[in-house]
C-alpha cells in the first residue's frame, strides 16, 4: 500500500448480523483486511456469537448476542438489540483517550438484521447501509397482494432518506424505480476481490473430482439459485461433462429430487461444503450460474479472478456488470432455458477466453479506497 493512500487516523465500524457462512461475510472479511492494511483503526460488531472468519491482529471485535426468550422479546428484537449497540457505543466513546478522534469517520451495516439495529440506535442518520441484495426480490419475492404491500412500506421506511451502499447499480436502480425509494444518499461499490489470496488458496490440491467437469458454487438454496433451471439447461446442452455442485443448504433432499427427475443424477456430484471451493472453480471447464437474483454474484467475480469462464443468467442485478469487456456472449435471459443450454454448449466446445485485466476493478485495495472515500466530508461517489 502507497502512502498516497494510507488511512492511519480514519477510524471505521461495521456491524453484521453475524461472520459465519455465505458471500457478504466474505466481504466484510475482506474488506476489514484491506482497510486495516491501508492503516486504518477498523472495529467489527457482530450482532451474534456466530463468528467462524478470521481477523488480523489489530482489528477490533465486539460480540452482542441478543437473548430472546419470549415471544414479545422476540417481537422487540430490533429495538432491544438497538439499545444494546448504543450502551457498547457510549462505553467505547467514554474509553477515548483525550485527543483521539471521537466517533468514527466511517459506520456501515452489512445485513438486513443490522440495517434494522442501526435504524434504531444513534447511528441512524450517519451509518451507511450496505445492501448485498435487491430488496425487490430478496423480501418482496415470495409475497403478495395486502402482505407485499405492507413488506413494502417496511423496506421504504427503512431505507428512505437513508444513506445506502450497494454491491451493484442494478440494486440502487430497482429500490428507485420499483420501490419509489428516495435515499438520501446513494452509492454503488462493486465487491472486493482479494485475488492473491484466492489464487493461492486455488493451488491446493483436490483428489475428490473427475477431471473434467463443469461446476455450481453456492448455498442450497432453491428460491434463490432455482436448481430446477440449471439441471434443465445442463441437461438439454447435451453436454456430458459431470456437473459438481459445491455447497450446502436445508434444500439438498428436493434439489437432489430435481436431479432425479430430470434425469441427471448419475453425472451431477454434489459435494457439499467446502471451506476452500476455489480450486474446484479453477480446475472447471465453466461456472454456471442459474439464480432468480444476486446482489453481486461474487462467485462469477471469484471464477473470472481464476480464468475460468462463467455462464450466467441475467438475474438482478450483479452478473450483467460482472461479465462485460468481452464476456457478454456469457451471459442469456434470465427466462430463457433454451438459450442457457445453448450458451453451456458453446461454452464447453469454444472455451472463451477471459480477459486479464477484467477483475482490476475488482481489486481489494481499489474497492477498499472507494469505501474510505465515504469517510470524507461531503464525497460524492457513484
Amino acid at each position: 500500500m502507497s502512502k498516497s493512500t494510507c488511512h492511519t487516523g480514519t477510524s471505521v465500524l461495521f456491524v453484521v448480523d453475524h461472520l459465519d457462512t455465505g458471500g457478504a461475510p466474505v466481504v466484510v472479511r475482506d474488506l476489514i483486511k484491506g482497510m486495516h492494511q491501508a492503516g486504518a483503526q477498523v472495529t467489527l460488531v457482530v450482532l451474534s456469537e456466530r463468528v467462524s472468519h478470521e481477523l488480523l491482529e489489530g482489528v477490533a471485535l465486539v460480540t452482542l448476542p441478543l437473548a430472546m426468550n419470549t415471544r414479545a422479546e422476540r417481537r422487540q428484537r430490533y429495538a432491544r438489540h438497538a439499545a444494546l449497540l448504543n450502551d457498547w457505543l457510549s462505553g467505547w466513546l467514554s474509553d477515548r483517550q483525550e485527543g483521539q478522534t471521537s466517533g468514527f469517520n466511517l459506520v456501515v451495516a452489512h445485513l438486513h438484521h443490522a440495517h434494522q439495529v442501526v435504524s434504531r440506535s444513534c447511528l441512524a442518520s450517519t451509518a451507511w447501509y450496505c445492501l448485498h441484495t435487491d430488496p425487490v426480490v430478496e423480501l418482496l419475492g415470495n409475497k403478495r397482494g395486502l402482505g407485499r404491500w405492507l413488506k413494502q412500506r417496511k423496506v421504504q421506511a427503512l431505507y428512505g432518506d437513508r444513506r445506502v451502499l450497494a454491491v451493484s447499480q442494478g440494486i440502487l436502480d430497482s429500490m428507485a424505480s420499483r420501490l419509489r425509494i428516495r435515499m438520501a444518499r446513494q452509492v454503488a461499490v462493486h465487491n472486493p476481490i482479494d485475488m492473491a489470496r484466492i489464487r493461492e488458496l486455488a493451488a491446493e490440491r483436490i483428489d475428490d473430482v473427475p477431471p473434467d467437469y463443469l461446476v455450481f458454487v453456492g448455498r442450497i438454496n432453491q428460491r434463490q439459485k432455482r436448481f430446477d433451471r440449471l439441471f434443465d439447461a445442463y441437461r438439454d446442452s447435451g453436454v456430458q461433462l459431470p456437473l459438481v455442485v459445491v455447497g450446502a443448504g436445508g434444500d439438498l433432499p428436493a434439489v437432489k429430487a430435481m436431479a432425479e427427475s430430470r434425469g441427471v443424477a448419475d453425472r451431477v456430484h454434489f459435494l457439499g461444503s467446502r471451506t476452500n471451493p476455489y480450486p474446484y472453480m479453477q480446475h472447471a471447464r465453466a461456472l454456471l450460474l442459474s439464480s432468480d437474483y444476486e446482489g453481486f454474484a461474487l462467485v462469477l467475480a471469484e471464477a473470472l479472478a481464476l480464468g475460468t469462464p462463467t455462464i450466467s443468467v441475467d438475474c438482478p442485478s450483479g452478473p450483467a456488470e460482472i461479465l462485460c469487456e468481452g464476456l457478454a456472449d456469457c451471459i442469456v435471459p434470465l427466462d430463457d432455458d433454451a438459450a442457457f443450454a445453448r450458451t453451456i454448449q458453446w461454452a464447453v466446445e469454444h472455451p472463451p477466453r477471459v480477459p486479464t485485466e477484467i477483475c482490476d476493478r475488482f481489486r481489494l485495495a481499489t474497492v477498499v479506497e472507494r469505501y474510505l472515500a465515504l469517510a470524507e466530508p461531503h464525497s460524492e461517489q457513484r
